[in-house]
Protein backbone atom coordinates (compact mmCIF):
# COMPACT_ATOMS: atom_id res chain seq x y z
CA UNK A 1 0.00 0.00 0.00
CA UNK A 2 0.94 3.35 -1.03
CA UNK A 3 2.72 6.06 1.52
CA UNK A 4 3.42 9.71 1.60
CA UNK A 5 7.03 9.46 2.30
CA UNK A 6 9.99 12.81 1.90
CA UNK A 7 13.12 11.43 -0.83
CA UNK A 8 16.60 12.88 -0.32
CA UNK A 9 19.18 12.13 -2.63
CA UNK A 10 22.82 13.34 -1.83
CA UNK A 11 24.91 13.45 -4.74
CA UNK A 12 28.83 13.60 -5.09
CA UNK A 13 29.31 16.52 -7.98
CA UNK A 14 32.60 15.62 -10.27
CA UNK A 15 32.97 12.11 -9.27
CA UNK A 16 33.16 11.62 -13.17
CA UNK A 17 35.65 13.36 -13.66
CA UNK A 18 37.20 12.37 -10.58
CA UNK A 19 37.33 8.48 -11.40
CA UNK A 20 38.60 9.18 -14.96
CA UNK A 21 42.14 10.10 -13.91
CA UNK A 22 44.72 7.79 -12.54
CA UNK A 23 44.65 6.29 -9.18
CA UNK A 24 41.46 4.68 -9.22
CA UNK A 25 41.81 2.60 -6.44
CA UNK A 26 42.29 6.06 -4.06
CA UNK A 27 39.60 7.72 -5.92
CA UNK A 28 37.24 3.95 -4.35
CA UNK A 29 38.93 4.55 -1.23
CA UNK A 30 38.41 8.54 -1.19
CA UNK A 31 34.28 8.71 -2.63
CA UNK A 32 33.86 5.51 0.26
CA UNK A 33 35.04 7.36 2.86
CA UNK A 34 33.15 10.68 2.14
CA UNK A 35 29.59 8.58 1.45
CA UNK A 36 29.91 6.81 4.90
CA UNK A 37 30.90 9.67 6.79
CA UNK A 38 27.77 11.10 5.06
CA UNK A 39 25.75 7.77 6.67
CA UNK A 40 27.27 8.26 9.95
CA UNK A 41 26.57 11.78 10.18
CA UNK A 42 23.02 11.32 9.30
CA UNK A 43 22.53 8.91 12.63
CA UNK A 44 19.82 7.18 11.36
CA UNK A 45 17.17 10.22 10.98
CA UNK A 46 16.44 9.43 7.58
CA UNK A 47 16.43 5.90 6.33
CA UNK A 48 19.05 4.32 3.62
CA UNK A 49 17.21 3.85 0.48
CA UNK A 50 19.75 2.62 -1.85
CA UNK A 51 23.77 4.26 -2.33
CA UNK A 52 23.92 4.60 -6.36
CA UNK A 53 27.40 4.75 -7.14
CA UNK A 54 28.62 8.58 -6.09
CA UNK A 55 24.69 9.17 -4.77
CA UNK A 56 22.98 8.27 -1.40
CA UNK A 57 19.05 7.83 -1.76
CA UNK A 58 17.35 8.70 1.89
CA UNK A 59 13.77 8.97 2.46
CA UNK A 60 11.85 8.93 5.35
CA UNK A 61 8.35 8.91 6.04
CA UNK A 62 5.44 11.83 5.65
CA UNK A 63 6.25 15.48 4.64
CA UNK A 64 9.47 16.85 6.86
CA UNK A 65 8.96 20.23 7.63
CA UNK A 66 11.45 22.39 5.36
CA UNK A 67 13.30 24.49 7.81
CA UNK A 68 14.02 21.02 9.91
CA UNK A 69 14.78 19.32 6.48
CA UNK A 70 17.36 21.81 5.57
CA UNK A 71 19.05 22.11 8.86
CA UNK A 72 20.04 18.62 8.81
CA UNK A 73 21.09 19.31 5.15
CA UNK A 74 23.24 21.73 6.17
CA UNK A 75 24.93 19.51 8.94
CA UNK A 76 25.56 16.53 6.11
CA UNK A 77 26.98 19.33 3.62
CA UNK A 78 29.20 20.58 6.15
CA UNK A 79 30.17 16.93 7.15
CA UNK A 80 31.15 16.46 3.55
CA UNK A 81 33.47 19.83 3.43
CA UNK A 82 35.18 18.46 6.46
CA UNK A 83 35.73 14.96 4.93
CA UNK A 84 37.32 16.55 1.42
CA UNK A 85 38.97 18.89 3.57
CA UNK A 86 40.62 16.46 5.92
CA UNK A 87 41.54 14.20 2.62
CA UNK A 88 43.19 16.60 0.79
CA UNK A 89 45.48 17.72 3.50
CA UNK A 90 46.59 14.31 4.78
CA UNK A 91 47.56 12.84 1.36
CA UNK A 92 51.20 12.81 0.02
CA UNK A 93 50.23 11.02 -3.09
CA UNK A 94 50.16 12.89 -6.49
CA UNK A 95 47.79 10.56 -8.09
CA UNK A 96 45.27 12.05 -9.89
CA UNK A 97 42.43 11.07 -7.49
CA UNK A 98 44.53 12.29 -4.34
CA UNK A 99 45.39 15.54 -5.94
CA UNK A 100 41.64 16.96 -7.22
CA UNK A 101 39.82 15.91 -3.74
CA UNK A 102 38.98 19.52 -3.45
CA UNK A 103 37.12 19.57 -7.24
CA UNK A 104 34.35 17.16 -5.39
CA UNK A 105 31.27 18.95 -4.57
CA UNK A 106 27.81 17.46 -3.22
CA UNK A 107 24.61 18.35 -4.38
CA UNK A 108 21.21 17.31 -3.11
CA UNK A 109 17.71 16.66 -4.45
CA UNK A 110 14.33 16.79 -2.17
CA UNK A 111 10.93 15.75 -3.22
CA UNK A 112 7.75 14.16 -1.33
CA UNK A 113 5.09 12.01 -2.33
CA UNK A 114 3.70 8.97 -2.34
CA UNK A 115 5.91 5.26 -2.67
CA UNK A 116 5.50 1.73 -2.23
CA UNK A 117 8.05 -0.94 -1.70
CA UNK A 118 9.26 -4.27 -3.34
CA UNK A 119 10.96 -7.15 -2.15
CA UNK A 120 13.88 -8.61 -4.75
CA UNK A 121 16.16 -11.06 -3.30
CA UNK A 122 17.02 -9.91 -0.09
CA UNK A 123 16.53 -5.78 -0.87
CA UNK A 124 13.60 -3.92 -0.18
CA UNK A 125 13.34 -1.13 -2.51
CA UNK A 126 11.24 1.99 -3.09
CA UNK A 127 9.14 2.17 -6.04
CA UNK A 128 6.44 4.70 -7.58
CA UNK A 129 6.36 7.78 -9.68
CA UNK A 130 7.61 10.43 -7.12
CA UNK A 131 10.67 8.23 -6.75
CA UNK A 132 11.35 8.24 -10.56
CA UNK A 133 11.03 12.06 -10.04
CA UNK A 134 13.46 12.20 -7.76
CA UNK A 135 16.01 10.80 -9.71
CA UNK A 136 15.10 12.56 -13.07
CA UNK A 137 15.96 15.15 -11.36
CA UNK A 138 19.86 14.77 -10.63
CA UNK A 139 20.26 15.38 -14.60
CA UNK A 140 18.83 19.26 -14.55
CA UNK A 141 20.20 22.62 -15.68
CA UNK A 142 21.22 24.08 -12.52
CA UNK A 143 24.06 26.45 -13.12
CA UNK A 144 25.48 25.72 -9.62
CA UNK A 145 28.08 23.54 -8.98
CA UNK A 146 26.76 22.26 -5.07
CA UNK A 147 23.08 23.17 -4.61
CA UNK A 148 19.91 22.44 -2.46
CA UNK A 149 16.89 21.50 -5.14
CA UNK A 150 13.36 21.53 -3.32
CA UNK A 151 10.45 20.58 -5.45
CA UNK A 152 7.44 22.81 -5.54
CA UNK A 153 5.55 19.47 -4.95
CA UNK A 154 7.69 19.08 -1.81
CA UNK A 155 7.45 22.99 -0.91
CA UNK A 156 4.08 23.46 -1.29
CA UNK A 157 2.90 22.89 2.16
CA UNK A 158 5.83 24.86 3.79
CA UNK A 159 6.94 28.22 3.63
CA UNK A 160 11.04 28.30 2.61
CA UNK A 161 12.76 30.37 4.95
CA UNK A 162 16.84 30.68 3.68
CA UNK A 163 18.89 33.31 3.69
CA UNK A 164 20.97 31.28 0.62
CA UNK A 165 20.72 32.40 -2.59
CA UNK A 166 18.08 30.92 -4.83
CA UNK A 167 16.71 30.21 -8.15
CA UNK A 168 13.67 28.90 -9.49
CA UNK A 169 13.27 26.76 -12.72
CA UNK A 170 11.39 23.66 -14.27
CA UNK A 171 12.62 20.70 -16.31
CA UNK A 172 10.63 18.89 -18.48
CA UNK A 173 11.14 14.76 -18.51
CA UNK A 174 9.19 12.39 -21.41
CA UNK A 175 8.22 10.21 -18.60
CA UNK A 176 7.08 12.40 -15.48
CA UNK A 177 6.51 15.55 -17.55
CA UNK A 178 7.25 19.04 -15.95
CA UNK A 179 8.52 19.70 -12.69
CA UNK A 180 9.16 22.96 -10.64
CA UNK A 181 11.52 23.62 -8.43
CA UNK A 182 13.55 26.10 -6.17
CA UNK A 183 16.85 25.33 -5.51
CA UNK A 184 19.40 27.28 -3.04
CA UNK A 185 23.18 27.61 -3.57
CA UNK A 186 25.52 25.97 -0.70
CA UNK A 187 28.19 27.67 -2.00
CA UNK A 188 27.98 30.20 0.82
CA UNK A 189 27.66 27.56 3.72
CA UNK A 190 31.22 26.25 2.52
CA UNK A 191 32.91 29.35 3.32
CA UNK A 192 30.55 30.15 6.39
CA UNK A 193 31.99 26.93 7.43
CA UNK A 194 35.10 27.73 6.77
CA UNK A 195 35.38 31.15 8.15
CA UNK A 196 34.25 29.98 11.84
CA UNK A 197 36.26 26.68 12.15
CA UNK A 198 39.28 29.42 11.25
CA UNK A 199 41.60 30.24 14.37
CA UNK A 200 44.98 32.08 14.87
CA UNK A 201 47.71 31.55 17.25
CA UNK A 202 49.12 34.13 19.53
CA UNK A 203 52.86 34.12 21.33
CA UNK A 204 51.08 33.19 24.45
CA UNK A 205 49.84 29.89 23.04
CA UNK A 206 52.36 28.96 21.14
CA UNK A 207 55.26 26.26 22.18
CA UNK A 208 57.94 27.13 19.56
CA UNK A 209 58.17 31.24 18.15
CA UNK A 210 60.27 32.79 15.55
CA UNK A 211 60.05 36.36 15.32
CA UNK A 212 62.60 38.78 13.38
CA UNK A 213 62.55 42.68 12.40
CA UNK A 214 62.55 43.12 8.34
CA UNK A 215 63.75 46.41 6.88
CA UNK A 216 61.02 46.62 4.60
CA UNK A 217 57.83 47.44 4.39
CA UNK A 218 54.72 45.15 5.18
CA UNK A 219 52.93 44.48 2.22
CA UNK A 220 56.51 43.27 0.99
CA UNK A 221 56.88 41.50 3.76
CA UNK A 222 53.18 39.71 3.67
CA UNK A 223 53.54 39.20 -0.01
CA UNK A 224 56.65 37.21 0.47
CA UNK A 225 55.06 35.05 2.79
CA UNK A 226 51.81 34.37 1.14
CA UNK A 227 53.32 34.15 -2.44
CA UNK A 228 54.27 30.09 -2.89
CA UNK A 229 56.40 30.79 -5.34
CA UNK A 230 58.10 33.40 -3.33
CA UNK A 231 58.09 31.00 -0.57
CA UNK A 232 60.84 29.10 -2.88
CA UNK A 233 62.63 31.85 -3.09
CA UNK A 234 63.55 32.64 0.52
CA UNK A 235 62.49 29.72 2.52
CA UNK A 236 66.53 28.51 2.69
CA UNK A 237 66.14 24.84 4.51
CA UNK A 238 63.48 23.96 1.72
CA UNK A 239 64.60 21.40 -1.30
CA UNK A 240 61.08 20.97 -2.63
CA UNK A 241 57.68 23.04 -2.47
CA UNK A 242 54.87 21.94 -4.34
CA UNK A 243 51.26 22.84 -4.64
CA UNK A 244 48.85 19.96 -4.31
CA UNK A 245 44.92 21.45 -4.62
CA UNK A 246 42.90 24.31 -3.61
CA UNK A 247 43.33 27.93 -4.59
CA UNK A 248 46.20 29.44 -3.97
CA UNK A 249 46.31 32.17 -0.95
CA UNK A 250 43.19 31.19 0.05
CA UNK A 251 41.57 28.68 2.88
CA UNK A 252 42.07 25.51 1.71
CA UNK A 253 45.19 25.49 -0.06
CA UNK A 254 47.03 22.69 0.27
CA UNK A 255 51.03 22.37 -0.43
CA UNK A 256 53.88 19.74 0.36
CA UNK A 257 57.30 20.73 1.20
CA UNK A 258 60.31 19.01 1.57
CA UNK A 259 63.22 20.50 3.75
CA UNK A 260 66.93 19.34 4.37
CA UNK A 261 67.62 16.47 5.92
CA UNK A 262 64.69 14.78 3.86
CA UNK A 263 61.96 16.15 6.28
CA UNK A 264 58.90 16.41 4.82
CA UNK A 265 55.20 17.78 5.67
CA UNK A 266 51.70 18.67 4.42
CA UNK A 267 50.39 22.41 4.99
CA UNK A 268 46.83 23.02 4.75
CA UNK A 269 45.72 26.89 5.32
CA UNK A 270 42.83 26.74 7.83
CA UNK A 271 42.52 30.28 8.46
CA UNK A 272 43.51 34.01 6.63
CA UNK A 273 43.13 37.12 8.08
CA UNK A 274 44.21 39.66 5.11
CA UNK A 275 43.30 42.60 6.95
CA UNK A 276 45.54 41.57 9.88
CA UNK A 277 48.03 40.18 7.99
CA UNK A 278 48.02 36.98 9.33
CA UNK A 279 47.30 32.94 8.47
CA UNK A 280 47.15 29.68 10.41
CA UNK A 281 47.94 26.24 8.66
CA UNK A 282 47.44 22.68 10.03
CA UNK A 283 50.57 20.84 9.11
CA UNK A 284 51.14 16.87 8.89
CA UNK A 285 54.35 15.58 9.29
CA UNK A 286 54.95 12.58 7.32
CA UNK A 287 58.22 11.69 9.17
CA UNK A 288 58.95 10.18 12.61
CA UNK A 289 58.13 13.44 14.23
CA UNK A 290 54.51 12.66 13.45
CA UNK A 291 54.94 9.95 16.07
CA UNK A 292 55.35 12.36 18.45
CA UNK A 293 53.04 15.41 17.19
CA UNK A 294 49.69 15.45 16.61
CA UNK A 295 47.24 18.47 15.98
CA UNK A 296 50.44 20.75 14.99
CA UNK A 297 49.09 23.72 13.57
CA UNK A 298 50.93 27.03 12.80
CA UNK A 299 50.23 30.96 12.09
CA UNK A 300 52.82 32.92 10.58
CA UNK A 301 52.00 36.99 10.20
CA UNK A 302 53.29 40.39 10.12
CA UNK A 303 52.67 43.54 11.60
CA UNK A 304 54.12 47.21 10.95
CA UNK A 305 56.40 48.98 13.50
CA UNK A 306 57.05 52.40 13.04
CA UNK A 307 59.53 53.60 10.89
CA UNK A 308 58.42 51.79 8.13
CA UNK A 309 59.40 48.16 9.09
CA UNK A 310 57.77 45.34 10.16
CA UNK A 311 57.72 42.67 12.11
CA UNK A 312 57.56 38.51 10.66
CA UNK A 313 56.39 35.97 12.82
CA UNK A 314 55.27 32.25 13.52
CA UNK A 315 53.87 30.46 16.31
CA UNK A 316 53.85 26.77 16.23
CA UNK A 317 51.79 24.39 18.79
CA UNK A 318 50.96 20.86 18.98
CA UNK A 319 49.96 18.09 21.36
CA UNK A 320 51.91 15.04 21.89
CA UNK A 321 51.22 12.14 19.08
CA UNK A 322 49.94 9.46 21.26
CA UNK A 323 48.67 9.79 24.75
CA UNK A 324 50.48 6.19 26.03
CA UNK A 325 53.83 8.43 25.03
CA UNK A 326 53.41 11.40 26.48
CA UNK A 327 55.68 10.89 29.03
CA UNK A 328 58.25 9.97 27.13
CA UNK A 329 57.41 12.71 24.88
CA UNK A 330 58.35 15.44 27.85
CA UNK A 331 62.09 15.04 27.47
CA UNK A 332 62.21 14.79 23.81
CA UNK A 333 60.27 17.85 23.63
CA UNK A 334 63.09 20.33 24.22
CA UNK A 335 65.17 18.33 21.31
CA UNK A 336 62.53 18.55 18.86
CA UNK A 337 62.11 22.32 19.68
CA UNK A 338 65.23 22.94 19.29
CA UNK A 339 65.80 21.23 16.03
CA UNK A 340 62.40 22.78 14.66
CA UNK A 341 64.07 26.02 16.12
CA UNK A 342 66.89 26.01 14.21
CA UNK A 343 65.49 24.98 10.83
CA UNK A 344 62.55 27.90 11.39
CA UNK A 345 65.21 30.27 12.19
CA UNK A 346 67.49 29.82 9.12
CA UNK A 347 64.06 30.29 6.94
CA UNK A 348 63.41 33.30 8.92
CA UNK A 349 66.76 34.69 8.30
CA UNK A 350 65.35 34.13 4.93
CA UNK A 351 62.46 36.10 4.61
CA UNK A 352 64.62 38.91 6.12
CA UNK A 353 67.50 38.65 2.72
CA UNK A 354 64.87 38.44 0.48
CA UNK A 355 62.14 41.24 1.19
CA UNK A 356 64.77 43.56 2.60
CA UNK A 357 66.55 43.09 -1.10
CA UNK A 358 63.48 43.10 -2.64
CA UNK A 359 62.61 46.79 -0.64
CA UNK A 360 66.11 48.34 -1.74
CA UNK A 361 65.45 47.33 -5.28
CA UNK A 362 61.91 48.51 -5.58
CA UNK A 363 63.20 52.15 -3.88
CA UNK A 364 66.34 51.83 -6.45
CA UNK A 365 63.34 51.67 -9.30
CA UNK A 366 61.66 54.03 -7.68
CA UNK A 367 64.46 56.21 -8.25
CA UNK A 368 65.58 55.89 -11.70
CA UNK A 369 61.37 56.59 -12.82
CA UNK A 370 61.71 59.72 -10.51
CA UNK A 371 65.21 60.86 -12.66
CA UNK A 372 63.67 60.19 -15.53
Amino acid sequence: MAVEGTFVLADIGGYTQFLSGVGLDHAKEITSHLLNSLLKCNRGRWKLANIEGDCIFFYGPGREPVDELIDHVRALYEDFCDGVMDIASRSNCPCGACSRTSDLKLKFVVHAGEFDTQKIGPRTELIGQDIIVAHRLLKNRVPLREYLLLTKGYTAQGALNSSLPRLEGRERYEDVGEIEYVCLDLAPLREQHAELRQFFLTEADALLSVTTEIDAPLDVVWGAMMDLDKVNQWAVTLTQLDHIQGETGRLGEVYRCVHTGGSQAVHLTVGIDEAGHRKTERIWDKTWMSRLTSDMYMTTGAEALPGGTTRAYLYIRWRPGMPVVSQLFRPLSPLLVGVMKRQLRKDMDGLKAFCEGQAAQDTRTEGKAGEG
